[in-house]
């Protein structure tokens, strides 16, 4: 199978609320790659943006949240990225710790973004790419 890697980075974050809790976005029916499944806060980077840049905007524009401070590179790869096979491209995931709690998150996007309890984000049906990202997240945290 022919693998096509475009020219198209996306960023996202995990952001951990002061609970140990991972901020996940459920999608809606409008979204162009996966509707109704979950995902991270995230997407596409911008002509002239850098891969911070855009985590931290596409955090803003879909939860009304700002991170202060320094994002913590958590991985960078070339992943799937839709649901058409061989279709990949170069992934930026941040970490950030926040201060916010549930009732601060202004939704900007999907039909819902909930602090969730880090034992239950596997239990969520989530975009193949991002369970991925989370396992190793998960696996991480807790050596």
């Amino acid at each position: 199978m022919e693998q096509k890697i475009r020219d198209h980075h996306i960023a996202v974050m995990l952001v951990i609320d002061q609970q140990n809790q991972l901020l996940m976005q459920h999608r809606d029916g409008a979204a162009y790659a996966w509707p109704h499944k979950w995902g991270l806060p995230g997407g596409g980077i911008e002509p002239g943006e850098t891969p911070e840049e855009a985590a931290r905007r596409e955090l803003e524009e879909e939860t009304g949240l700002k991170v202060n401070g320094n994002l913590k590179l958590f991985w960078e790869s070339i992943l799937p990225a839709s649901p058409l096979p061989g279709v990949y491209r170069q992934w930026h995931v941040y970490s950030a710790e926040t201060q916010a709690r549930q009732e601060d998150i202004v939704l900007g996007e999907g039909q819902a973004m909930v602090f969730t309890p880090l034992e239950r984000v596997l239990d969520l049906d989530l975009i193949p790419t991002i369970r991925l990202i989370v396992e190793r997240f998960l696996e991480q945290a807790n050596q």
